[in-house]
């Protein structure tokens, strides 16, 4: 435990300036070119072997450290989009930061034991969700665990996040003067009610759990023109990526029917990517909570079920995974995407936190990597998993 405290404090002050440099100049999904030349250039500079523009898209990344012999590929995520008129007040410029700072600090581990060592740079979480096309793709099929920490109010063990869809739907009429000729239009925004009304009787009879909120895009541009266009998105999210899917087929059916009872044309596309939910594997969890609390942390960590929703959803169908949350601001009751978060995201006490949690991530991997009997435990928890 002291040999990874030492690795990890000899760089902390060097991976705190790269947070900050990305925490003061914020950059949006598919836009962090600054952000992934800094954590790049960092894992270059300590042997990592990187490879961009994965899957088409410029800010996705892969950097890796391979020992010399065999062994199981432990995965650190990171993530670097900020929030559009918010920066980072998600704190993504630490989970980037973090994941470089562990797999630097395991690679003495890696050279010791063998395996290999991987930060995997996804773009665009909060809109676009890059983990998604790059789990389609199957860049985290071969890794033995794939671990990332997300700033938060508290700290929490690895729980349970929500699947979400996104749907956008266009309808087409015909414009027509509202007054002298309404007969010869086609009202869309007659469309968009309808379906908004649809949706909202359609509420009575899904799970308790399941969420759908919308907004109305376009509806028109004067009152004395029936609306020939208009348009409206929604997020339908769920427990499961199975009901989920069952239940973004009926929200689009109430498009559907608001498209027939008006005579529009319809459109239907995604807005933003499909998240799946989160399986969190309990059993890296536990090692990864045990650790954290060894390296000082003395909050409770009991997972709280998040209705949130992340693309690391997604990951979590394609290998063993945990989605851990650090405290930054020492106040349970700050939620995200708030300047308080975004405070402490470049604080004092948010990076003591962070530097914790790094060591104890380099902990768990080691762990991996040096016993096989837990590995296998591991790997047969997810192994059981259900894929919905």
């Amino acid at each position: 435990m002291r040999q990874i405290s030492e690795r990890v404090d000899e760089i902390r002050e060097e991976i705190r300036g790269i947070s900050h440099e990305i925490h003061e100049n914020p950059e949006l999904g598919n836009e962090e070119f600054h952000s992934v030349e800094l954590l790049t250039g960092l894992l270059k500079k300590y042997g990592f072997e990187i490879e961009t523009g994965i899957c088409d898209m410029p800010t996705a990344f892969i950097a890796s450290y391979k020992g010399s012999k065999p062994g199981p590929v432990i995965g650190y995520l990171a993530e670097y989009d900020a929030l559009r008129g918010m920066g980072h007040a998600c704190g993504h410029n630490m989970i980037g930061t973090l994941a470089c700072c562990c797999a630097i600090a395991l690679r003495e581990a890696i050279d010791e034991y063998g395996g290999e060592v991987r930060v995997i740079g996804a773009p665009a979480e909060e809109t676009m969700g890059g983990k998604c096309a790059m789990a389609d793709a199957g860049y985290y099929d071969d890794l033995a665990v794939a671990i990332m920490g997300h700033p938060n109010g508290k700290h929490l063990a690895s729980g349970k996040m929500m699947a979400i869809d996104s749907q956008r739907f266009e309808f087409f009429g015909k414009a027509a003067h509202a007054a002298a000729a309404p007969e010869a239009g086609i009202n869309a925004l007659n469309a968009v009610l309808l379906t908004f009304h649809n949706i909202d009787a359609l509420r009575q009879h899904t799970e308790d759990t399941a969420r759908v909120h919308g907004i109305i895009r376009d509806g028109g541009v004067a009152a004395n023109i029936v609306p020939e266009y208009a348009s409206c998105e929604f997020y339908i999210r769920a427990e499961t990526s199975k009901y989920c899917l069952g239940f973004s087929e009926r929200i689009k059916n109430c498009a559907r029917a608001g498209a027939l009872a008006t005579g529009c044309e319809l459109k239907i596309t995604n807005s933003e990517g499909y998240y799946d939910d989160l399986h969190t594997n309990e059993t890296l969890s536990a090692r990864a909570v045990q650790h954290t609390h060894e390296f000082g942390v003395t909050q409770d960590m009991t997972a709280d079920k998040s209705n949130g929703s992340s693309d690391i959803g997604n990951v979590s169908y394609r290998c063993p995974c945990i989605h851990q949350w650090f405290d930054v601001v020492g106040d349970p009751d700050v939620p995200l995407h708030t300047p308080e978060l975004c405070a402490g995201a470049d604080s004092d006490y948010g990076y003591e936190q962070m530097f914790i949690v790094a060591k104890a991530f380099v902990a768990t991997a080691e762990d991996v990597l040096t016993d096989p009997a837990f590995l296998k435990a591991i790997r047969d928890e997810f192994d059981t998993l259900e894929r919905e």
